[in-house]
């Protein structure tokens, strides 16, 4: 069924006038489809003006009021995932020019008040449009008091033709027909619908309702219904407002509604979105088939909204419907029987959800059970506040952690886990496989929105334990990945390297399908500890291996997609064994990965990972704009593990523009503290080294060798040799700014043992460089020539990255 905006010309017309002047309309009217349809039309009317777009965000199945960033986040296309989603989205928002059209906000009028003020003063040229019952209280607002529907004045010499010519009458006439193909709108009626379009204020809703009882009433019999409706508020009427009207023709509509439907319109009200008959009677206690009619009922009586898709046809209520379904249920104390089924109901969807998951593409899976996410979180939020629900909010959030990881609802699922977990002991759940999921799922929460921390370490260690107790390899395996993941995280790369052999000698005697997760995560390892070559040759064979796998992003077993973390290990040890092209190309295909996975944490690994090769590679553009958008997931998913890295590739890069630079010292500083404070060692040596380098370049010459002289000695106790040469190399570079060339000259000469040793051919680039330069400033330039020329003969690529030009450039010289 269409809702035609008739006979509002005018109206639409100022409306579009006012959305352009004003930062702030709010369309005010009683409630119902007719907000929504004028608030429609003049979006569409206005779209010219509002070049990155007019967006829709409907509010009517929203219950939190937390969630409503979070709702014009996910409308306007930014993921929404992180607890404290304003910043995100205030940035988001800041240099568009576009419309938000807030439609529904009744119930959430202060929570959207608030949010659309922060919104106005961050983002200067966006524009919103809100359509309630009253308005939101932010200044500037300009209200916009929407009319009913024109209705004639009374008058005894009406006709139908005349009738037709007023909006009210002829939406009325137009529901009429569409519920009785027999009714006859003519002269003799005209009257008699003008007078009930007037009773009914000419609300939109009021006169659907209305109109789809005329197959039980005619005109006259629904002219009469209505006035003895009406007549038990005539000592108030003259000052009712209009949607106590529309308030009035609900309780009438659903007063003619047999039993059977009424009670099943007042269950589905706890219904958070769109929902499928079944669903309606599993939540309504009735058999599918009676279910199937009653709801096909309630939606021809305009009670009911219908959807359909590839999947079949679902239903929906209409927030002033569902607003009283609700006190209709609660009036009957029927809320919680019906709000537990409707639990149980989100459970089992969910339960199917995660026994298809591995039968279906993941996108596929997320398109089906995505719209679940409203419904869970009403279901959590009301089993969470009844504490002999306890048992049911665990399972519900034991069954809720698939869904979570597939949309990298990492910060939200966090704190439902620690809820979950709290509660397990008075349940009597402890110990079991539901303690385990829960506990592995918040390690790995914990993990990402907060650091390698005491508590994700317990949490993990506990999982462990529980996979061990009951015989479960599978957890037993994502156990030992999750626990390899932090010891890497923490620096502790030799026990992380035992822990994922222990994983592959498992996997391969029991679950030989689970080895690829493993090998990746050892080349992490690898690589670190220096064995840099063997990882490269390790991630080619796994990547050619399962090359034709990688598009399939089922990566929830071990939470993040392997085929970006094969190609980030691949692609720094392409970089470190002198083959910079490759990294690049590699860097090239890590990002379309990433994006392809469709899955914000294994984008945030990408780009994690790639903003840093871009840094070696020298290329600041891509090293800003990969950290620029990790800065971006960081804020809307709360996965602050890698803010470190977000602010150190911005104090490198400032550093690169120029040498020295106090602001890049100021940033990276910051992100050294930062990765302490979130346990994030990996690395830290060479992050360290940076710092040191750029305060040496400062002239801060005592505090750059006490940096650098702590990077090594953290290198040496992590066993991170495939950075300690150019830690080396640095603390060389201070030495001989420092007027010391007989400390830089073994320094230099570790560097290129060492680099040599694990086949970082570019760290002995770099230090062979550094030492040819020292060599010619001490008058042996053929030496330094001679130098230069064995280390760039080792290279066939990468001729146009800053190290080759700058080592071929002091060959040139060298040799006149």
């Amino acid at each position: 069924m269409t809702t035609r905006v008739v006979g509002r010309g005018d109206t639409i017309e100022q409306l579009r006038q006012a959305v352009q002047r004003h930062r702030l309309v709010s369309i005010v009217g009683a409630g119902g489809i007719g907000k929504t349809t004028v608030a429609v039309s003049v979006a569409e009317r206005a779209t010219d003006a509002f070049p990155d777009g007019v967006w829709l965000v409907d509010f009517a199945t929203l219950r939190d009021s937390a969630l409503v960033p979070h709702s014009i986040a996910g409308a306007t296309g930014l993921a929404v995932h992180s607890a404290n989603i304003m910043p995100a989205l205030c940035r988001f928002l800041r240099d568009r020019r576009m419309l938000l059209v807030l439609d529904n906000c009744e119930h959430m009028a202060a929570a959207i008040g608030d949010c659309v003020r922060q919104l106005l003063q961050e983002a200067p040229d966006v524009h919103v449009m809100a359509t309630s019952r009253a308005a939101l209280h932010v200044g500037g607002e300009h209200e916009h008091r929407l009319p009913g529907l024109a209705v004639p004045v009374a008058s005894t010499g009406l006709n139908a033709e005349a009738a037709l010519g007023y909006p009210a009458i002829e939406l009325f006439v137009d529901r009429a027909t569409d519920r009785l193909e027999t009714f006859v709108f003519d002269d003799a009626a005209a009257p008699t619908v003008a007078d009930i379009c007037r009773s009914l204020d000419g609300i939109a809703l009021a006169i659907e309702l209305a109109a789809m009882r005329v197959d039980v009433f005619d005109v006259k019999g629904l002219q009469k219904q209505l006035s003895d409706r009406f007549r038990l508020l005539s000592g108030t009427r003259a000052g009712l407002e209009r949607h106590r009207t529309l308030a009035a023709t609900l309780d009438w509509s659903y007063g003619l509604l047999p039993p059977d439907e009424a009670r099943l319109l007042r269950t589905i009200s706890v219904f958070a979105g769109a929902f499928r008959a079944e669903g309606a009677a599993t939540v309504g206690d009735t058999a599918t088939g009676p279910a199937r009619r009653m709801v096909a009922e309630l939606a021809s009586k305009s009670l009911l909204s219908v959807e359909t898709d590839a999947s079949g046809m679902s239903y929906r209520l209409l927030e002033t419907t569902r607003a009283y379904g609700l006190e209709r249920l609660a009036e009957a104390g029927e809320d919680a029987p019906v709000r537990r089924r409707h639990a149980e109901h989100v459970c089992g969807v969910l339960e199917r959800a995660a026994s298809e998951w591995g039968q279906q593409p993941s996108r596929d899976w997320g398109a089906t059970y995505g719209s679940q996410l409203g419904d869970l979180r009403a279901a959590l939020a009301w089993a969470g506040a009844e504490p002999e629900q306890q048992s049911l909010m665990i399972r519900l959030t034991s069954v809720g952690v698939l869904l979570w990881n597939h949309f990298s609802l990492t910060d939200e699922s966090r704190a439902h886990l620690t809820r979950a977990i709290a509660a397990l002991r008075e349940a009597g759940r402890e110990g079991s496989a539901v303690e385990m999921n829960l506990q592995f799922a918040l390690a790995g929460a914990i993990l990402y929105t907060r650091g390698v921390t005491s508590d994700a370490r317990l949490a993990i260690a506990h999982a462990l334990r529980l996979s061990m107790t009951l015989d479960d390899t599978d957890f037993h395996l994502r156990c030992l990945r999750l626990i390899g993941t932090m010891e890497l995280f923490f620096g502790h790369h030799d026990a992380a390297i035992r822990t994922l052999e222990s994983f592959l000698a498992i996997a391969t005697a029991e679950d030989p399908s689970a080895l690829a997760e493993g090998e990746s995560h050892l080349g992490v390892g690898e690589t670190f500890v220096g064995r840099i070559e063997d990882a490269r040759l390790r991630m080619a064979r796994l990547h050619a291996k399962h090359a034709q796998d990688f598009n399939d992003t089922r990566f929830a077993r071990f939470q993040y997609s392997n085929s970006v973390n094969t190609l980030v290990v691949m692609c720094h040890a392409e970089w470190l064994t002198g083959r910079p092209d490759a990294a690049a190309r590699t860097a090239e295909t890590i990002l379309v990965y990433g994006h392809q996975a469709a899955h914000e944490l294994s984008l945030s690994i990408a780009l994690a990972w790639n903003s840093l090769v871009y840094l070696w590679l020298g290329n600041v553009e891509e090293s800003r704009r990969h950290a620029a958008m990790l800065d971006e997931l960081v804020e809307r998913h709360g996965i602050v593990t890698w803010t470190p890295i977000v602010t150190f590739c911005r104090g490198a890069v400032a550093a690169m523009e120029q040498p020295g630079r106090p602001e890049a010292i100021t940033l990276l500083t910051r992100a050294v503290a930062q990765f302490r404070t979130h346990g994030h060692m990996a690395r830290l040596p060479w992050y360290s080294a940076v710092l040191a380098e750029v305060l040496g370049q400062a002239g801060r010459f005592e505090e750059a060798e006490a940096v650098v002289g702590e990077a090594r000695s953290l290198a040496t106790s992590q066993n991170e040799k495939w950075c300690e040469p150019e830690v080396l190399r640095i603390q060389a570079s201070i030495a001989t700014a420092r007027g010391r060339p007989e400390e830089a000259e073994p320094l230099l000469h570790a560097a290129i043992h060492l680099s040599q040793e694990i086949g970082a051919l570019s760290w002995q680039l770099r230090a062979t460089h550094d030492l040819a330069r020292l060599w010619r400033a001490r008058s042996r330039p053929v030496e330094a020539a001679d130098l230069l020329t064995s280390v760039l003969a080792r290279f066939s690529e990468g001729f146009g990255t800053p190290d080759l030009r700058a080592a071929t450039g002091l060959l040139a010289e060298l040799q006149r």
